[in-house]
């Protein structure tokens, strides 16, 4: 199916989004644990699924990422292609960059009321919902992509996104590794300290936002679209961001140095509406979840195979990277666990992950 660009859509570029924005090891089922959660029915009344020409299904799938990122090129070369030719056409899938149906927050409301919308969102987004999920993008709770997705192969995991589907969500897949979120920014950083009185651009989301904050920054929360006006404009002095986007939305052209503070690996999932996940046949319903986790594992190994390209394209448009004290702000960012109030789920997650 053809892919949508920001030109199909200008009614609704006002809505534009809260962005959050390697080769797994592990099996299919482990790491969609949560795809394949609950079952019961949900109590969201929604219209009938929306027919299509030539298909029965229509899946609109929204993401704040550009066309040129890997984890939107693997949801249209991946996942649309794949659902597209298992189901014969009878489910179509329009993949929409930029943001085009609305903020991650609008189209998660709208899955919530039944429209055959998806998205690919964080778990700070999802903790609106089950606040508990949040502590997956808490700071420095994983070291590596590897570490990321162990946490997400946890029976803590597996029952925070069985809350998140009986509150009316159908997690496809939880995979799609968009990497490091780093510190892109005017001034050098190169402890907490530096970052004292310097406005960082948050995603709205608590834990983000607490977590800049303990790393000495103040937070000005905007949709991802409007940072690089925000930075030319100097309403903000940086961003937190991985470095695919970065180079996606052209940091190197209003920002000046980078911190390699890697203060979160950010895995994001597939989230569509659970009661319009629920009128599929059975096996339309196992073949979306097959064809998201293959999306996610082919982004994610895009995005850790391009990072030194990445890096060399910021570099070579100016960037300069700066010799940061990761240990300062790991332990600056102690505290966000007892202020966000998952001390306790997080020593759960310990304790599994050292059996």
């Amino acid at each position: 199916m053809k892919r949508f660009t920001a030109t199909i859509l200008a009614g609704t570029m006002a809505a534009m989004s809260l962005m959050g924005c390697g080769s797994s090891t592990a099996s299919a089922p482990a790491t969609t644990a949560a795809a394949a959660g609950s079952k019961e029915e949900n109590t969201t009344t929604a219209a009938p699924a929306p027919a299509s020409a030539g298909g029965t299904y229509t899946l609109k799938v929204n993401t704040a990422l550009t066309e040129n990122d890997p984890l939107y090129i693997a949801l249209t070369d991946v996942f649309e292609k794949t659902v597209e030719e298992k189901t014969n056409g009878d489910v179509q899938v329009e993949v929409y960059s930029g943001s085009q149906l609305g903020s991650d927050e609008d189209v998660l409301e709208q899955a919530l009321v039944g429209d055959a919308v998806g998205v690919i969102t964080d778990p700070g987004r999802l903790s609106n919902y089950v606040y508990n999920i949040g502590v997956l993008q808490a700071p420095y709770i994983a070291d590596s992509y590897e570490d990321a997705l162990e946490l997400f192969e946890t029976d803590t995991y597996k029952g925070v996104a069985k809350e998140v589907e009986d509150n009316g969500f159908k997690i496809l897949s939880f995979n799609y590794f968009q990497g490091e979120r780093e510190l892109f920014t005017k001034n050098p950083v190169k402890s907490p300290e530096d970052l004292k009185g310097q406005r960082i651009r948050s995603s709205g989301s608590q834990v983000v936002t607490s977590t800049l904050e303990a790393m000495g920054a103040n937070t000005s929360v905007m949709a991802w679209s409007e940072a690089y006006q925000a930075l030319q404009q100097q309403v903000i002095e940086g961003v937190e961001v991985h470095l695919s986007a970065a180079v996606g939305s052209s940091m190197q052209e209003v920002t000046k140095y980078l911190a390699f503070t890697g203060h979160q690996q950010l895995l994001t999932g597939l989230v569509i509406s659970g009661s319009w996940f629920d009128k599929l046949p059975d096996d339309y319903k196992t073949i979306l979840e097959d064809a998201s986790f293959e999306a996610g594992k082919y982004a994610s190994e895009q995005v850790i195979a391009r990072n030194d390209e990445y890096l060399k394209t910021l570099q070579d448009g100016g960037i300069e990277v700066v010799d940061c004290d990761k240990d300062a702000f790991k332990k600056a960012c102690e505290k966000v666990y007892d202020e966000l109030k998952y001390t306790e789920i997080k020593a759960q997650l310990d304790a599994e992950l050292a059996k």
